[in-house]
């Protein structure tokens, strides 16, 4: 994919198990990052519960929900899931949470952390319109392995399926 491509996806429901903070949304800046390194240090304890077979690559996640409504976008406080997409039948390990996402259509897009705030803002205000599309759920962050630093793929939920 490149950058600042957009594509439109359907993801079968998934599970994330990571780590899990709140704060105010307009400070997100300094509270998501935390959250991360926190993850990040302790992703090896996953590596008990989650069977290696049936994990054939590492998908990383920043899932994002209001503190109010389950996976509503943020309004005053949001919540963050700084983790790891698992099988659905992995165990949640203790100091862990799990967020179950449910099927949705998505259109993605990949950016980076210097044009983030531009690139979601065009988005929300020219691109999911054009397409005549809605804004679903909370917009979620998706991060290849192999991304340079800095670089995500913002995924915006334009319709929850009923699978």
């Amino acid at each position: 994919m490149e950058m600042g491509e957009v594509q439109k996806v359907r993801l079968p429901a998934f599970a994330v198990i990571g780590k899990l903070g709140d704060g105010l949304a307009e400070d997100g800046s300094s509270w998501v990052p935390p959250l991360w390194e926190t993850a990040n240090n302790h992703f090896e304890e996953l590596g008990a519960v989650v069977n290696q077979k049936e994990l054939t690559e590492i998908r990383m996640w920043g899932l994002m929900s209001d503190s109010t409504a389950w996976l509503t976008p943020w309004q005053a406080v949001g919540c963050y899931l700084a983790g790891m997409e698992v099988p659905a039948d992995t165990p949640t390990p203790p100091g862990w949470i799990r967020w179950n996402l449910p099927a949705m259509e998505y259109l993605i897009v990949k950016t980076n952390t210097q044009d983030l705030v531009a690139m979601t803002e065009k988005m929300l205000t020219e691109i999911i319109p054009q397409q005549g599309e809605t804004l679903a759920a909370a917009i979620q962050e998706y991060y290849e392995p192999d991304f340079a630093a800095g670089e995500v793929v913002l995924y915006f939920p334009t319709r929850i399926l009923n699978e």
